[in-house]
């Protein structure tokens, strides 16, 4: 049942809905339109009908435009004023008609009734170019003379040119040079050119117009006008000025200007300006007479004082009545009367450390003569045979071109005595003494006299804290002065120390064959410009021995300090129990040592000759006697002979 409702609605819907036709467009209308580069009203330049065969409304509008510059918005499609058609219009004062920017314009445009697709069509709109003005007669050139004796408002020439298309022709003109500008003018619709100044005041040779036409839209020209002036007016001359004129200050006859007018009878003025009116005001400027003008100063010119005006910046320019000179620049300069400078102080004194400096003396130029420059040398009263100094020119610093050495005796002394001479720009000079006295300062760092120490002085049974009889030793070539040379010593091995004093102190003995090796360094107590540490250290070595064979005291002994060197060690006689039970035991060994120490120097006395002939008789020779008990070695040399084999490895390995 659903599926027959659904076919009945489809076939319904399909009935009842009708066939849509496109608008169509006359072909009646103006494919291609002409409008003048000039139009300056509204033209109609197409009618456009379009209709619906379903009778609905329709509309016409503009689709593209190319170009789309620079008449922009100059193109509409409006209704008719006569008809119910759609034209296509040029509305003026939207955009530009430019001939030269755009020749044509193609307009698209479309018809639709909003429901089916629109049709479109093209008009073609052509601009016709504007025909500019011309000259008449069509020339370019024209070349003539002009009086220097014709009054204002006279006539000098009469432009005429047409328009082709009717428009209005407008003139302008522009005078060559700029400067007669205002002396001449153009009727802006006449085109006649007149003189506004009398011709005397036009000083010059020659007048050029360049006149130039327009219609509005397009502009013609130049028409080039020459005028050559006969027997023009001449302005006055200066002959000696745009010059720096420079006025001593003890001078009152400044300067003369010479100004010739060529023009004979004439009465020649002159006006003077400056921008410095205090400047100007310190001199009075006479008038011209038989061509010349004096400048003389109003009292002296003290250079030195604050309220005179060294420089003063004038501009004259001189005039017959019609002609003005061009304006003349007078430099007027106020100069100083070299006077001989001193240098401030006039001696000095500098303590210095040793070495390569420049020296700042410090000196200052004092001159009345406040523009001056100086040059410094070195007097020929100093010593500088040996080239070691130089003094740089401009600012007077005494530069060193050795490096000086209070510790080894150098080339020249210290004290150092300076004669500092100071030149002005007119080769007036000032001595001053400058006396440079070389201080030793912390240059040198202390040098160990040997490279490597050795001690065999300690024992393995030396008591902690005591001070050995080494002593290492470095030297400083620096003096006293503040502690240079006061040197102090700094290294540790562990169990032996040095102290600051070169003392070697054994903090904790070791046991015998044992090897300390300390690294020692030694500083200074400089201050300036502070201490120094040895470039190398020492290294002391510190070999431990057995402790001494002397029986110690039995007396009941308390050690309160540390012992001698190769002295026996003293101990307290307070005992332990333990030791109580060894002590007959210690007794019962000592003599069992005895009797063999004695049975073994017996059989080296009764048996050692005879070895010694055995041997001489069967060539054993010394390895016989070595084993004679006659050269038996002690316990103390065998012990002296490890030690040294211990220190020959140890340097090997160092």
């Amino acid at each position: 049942m659903n599926a027959i409702k659904c076919v009945t609605f489809i076939l319904f819907t399909m009935y009842t809905i009708r066939t849509e036709a496109t608008p169509e467009i006359s072909q009646t209308y103006t494919k291609v339109a002409t409008l003048n580069e000039t139009a300056s009203a509204i033209t109609e330049l197409s009618v456009i009908e379009c209709t619906d065969p379903d009778k609905d409304p329709v509309r016409v509008y503009i689709k593209s435009m190319t170009p789309n510059t620079p008449c922009t918005n100059c193109f509409k499609i409006l209704d008719c004023p006569s008809s119910t058609a759609k034209c296509l219009q040029f509305r003026p004062g939207t955009g530009i008609l430019d001939y030269g920017s755009a020749q044509t314009y193609v307009i698209t445009f479309a018809c639709t009734d909003d429901i089916e697709p629109p049709v479109t069509g093209v008009i073609e709109v052509k601009i016709i170019p504007n025909k500019p003005p011309i000259f008449k007669p069509d020339t370019k050139y024209n070349n003539d003379t002009l009086s220097s004796t014709s009054a204002a408002g006279s006539p000098i020439y009469d432009v005429n040119a047409e328009d082709l298309d009717g428009d209005i022709v407008t003139y302008s003109m522009r005078v060559i040079p700029a400067s007669s500008s205002s002396n001449y003018v153009i009727d802006k619709t006449s085109g006649v050119i007149t003189n506004t100044v009398d011709m005397r005041k036009e000083c010059r040779n020659d007048v050029t117009f360049e006149v130039t036409i327009s219609d509005g839209k397009d502009t013609v020209g130049p028409l080039v006008i020459n005028r050559r002036i006969l027997n023009p007016n001449v302005a006055p001359v200066a002959t000696n000025l745009d010059v720096p004129v420079q006025v001593p200050e003890d001078k009152t006859d400044v300067y003369t200007m010479f100004i010739n007018d060529p023009n004979p009878g004439d009465t020649v003025t002159y006006t003077k300006t400056s921008g410095n009116t205090q400047g100007l005001n310190q001199y009075t400027f006479g008038a011209v007479s038989a061509n010349e003008a004096k400048i003389t100063a109003n009292g002296a010119l003290n250079y030195e004082k604050g309220v005179v005006v060294r420089q003063t910046d004038v501009e004259i320019q001189a005039t017959d009545g019609y002609c003005t000179s061009s304006k003349y620049k007078l430099l007027l300069q106020v100069t100083d009367v070299n006077e001989p400078p001193v240098i401030i102080p006039g001696t000095a004194q500098l303590q210095l450390c040793e070495g390569q400096h420049e020296i700042n003396p410090g000196f200052l130029v004092q001159d009345n003569d406040t523009d001056d420059y100086y040059i410094w040398s070195l007097h020929s009263s100093t010593d500088n045979s040996g080239g070691y100094f130089t003094i740089d020119p401009s600012t007077g610093i005494i530069k060193m071109l050795q490096e000086y050495d209070v510790d080894v005796p150098g080339p020249f002394p210290s004290p150092k005595v300076f004669t500092v001479q100071a030149s002005d720009k007119g080769r007036l000079t000032a001595t001053a003494a400058l006396t440079v006295t070389f201080l030793d300062c912390n240059d040198n760092a202390p040098v160990f006299e040997k490279p490597a120490y050795t001690t065999y002085e300690p024992t393995e049974c030396l008591a902690p804290g005591t001070t050995l009889g080494l002593k290492v030793k470095a030297t400083d070539k620096d003096s006293s002065r503040e502690q240079n040379n006061n040197i102090y010593y700094e290294g540790s091995g562990g169990s032996v120390v040095m102290r600051p004093n070169g003392d070697l102190v054994v903090v904790q003995p070791l046991p015998a064959g044992s090897v300390e090796t300390l690294v020692i360094y030694a500083y200074d107590r400089g201050v300036t410009p502070g201490q120094q540490k040895s470039k190398n250290p020492t290294y002391v070595t510190v070999v431990f021995g057995p402790c001494p064979t002397t029986k110690p005291p039995t007396s009941a002994v308390t050690s309160t300090g540390s012992a001698p060197t190769g002295s026996a060690i003293t101990v307290s006689s307070t005992t332990t129990k333990g030791e109580e039970n060894i002590l007959p035991w210690v007794i019962v060994a000592g003599i069992l040592g005895a009797l063999l120490l004695g049975l073994f120097c017996f059989m080296c006395w009764r048996y050692g000759h005879n070895c010694s002939r055995v041997c001489g008789r069967w060539g054993c020779n010394k390895q016989c006697c070595k084993a004679s008990p006659t050269r038996a070695t002690s316990q103390a040399e065998r012990w002296q002979t490890d030690l040294s084999q211990r220190e020959a490895g140890r340097r090997a390995i160092h």
